[in-house]
């Protein structure tokens, strides 16, 4: 008889800059959930360190080899994370398929990324559409709220590429987006 072994369901949260996906993630781990942080501030941190303001717009496939392999390591890590039936669930602050359509948005395609990418499928990907009410700049977050409207767009295309399901989660309080969540992976649990 086949062992039936349960997994958790890696779930990414992604969306344009400033939407407020890094607040969700921490409240997501406070509520006890089994979350990955986004790796890419201090990678941004340590260029800024070496005198680079934009060590993605400077060196673009550099920054985004460190971020995917970063990405990766985390990808392996939840696949070894302890199934717990009252959590089933592992969240990514942003996830691989970022980094493609990053890269391609800017014009910096790069297709063994593209290719390797495909390796590390997620279960959903959860979209927050820019938020004008709440964006802000900051030093890690440079681009202005039309390009974060672009990129939105960019990602939402990559994930559809990939064939990864998608819910885009409207404008709404950190804890009530955290309510959608939870109701859409219900939803999806008994579909």
């Amino acid at each position: 008889m086949k062992e039936n072994l349960l997994v958790n369901k890696k779930i990414v949260i992604s969306g344009g800059p400033g939407s407020g996906k890094t607040t969700v993630i921490k409240l997501l781990i406070k509520k006890g959930y089994q979350c990955f942080e986004e790796f890419s501030r201090s990678v941004i941190s340590a260029g800024k360190a070496k005198g680079i303001e934009n060590l993605f717009k400077t060196e673009p496939l550099t920054f985004s080899k460190i971020i995917f392999q970063e990405r990766k390591k985390q990808y392996l890590s939840a696949s070894k994370i302890n199934y717990l039936q009252v959590f089933p669930y592992v969240f990514f602050d942003r996830g691989l398929h970022d980094i493609v359509a990053y890269l391609n948005h800017y014009g910096n395609p790069a297709e063994e990324m593209s290719i390797e990418t495909q390796n590390y499928p997620y279960d959903l990907v959860i979209l927050f559409p820019p938020w004008k009410d709440i964006y802000k700049n900051d030093e890690h977050r440079m681009e202005s709220f039309e390009e974060s409207v672009s990129v939105f767009e960019s990602i939402k295309k990559t994930y559809k590429k990939f064939s990864i399901p998608i819910i885009e989660i409207p404008f709404n309080t950190p804890d009530s987006r955290i309510m959608s969540i939870i109701e859409v992976l219900k939803n999806e649990d008994n579909s």
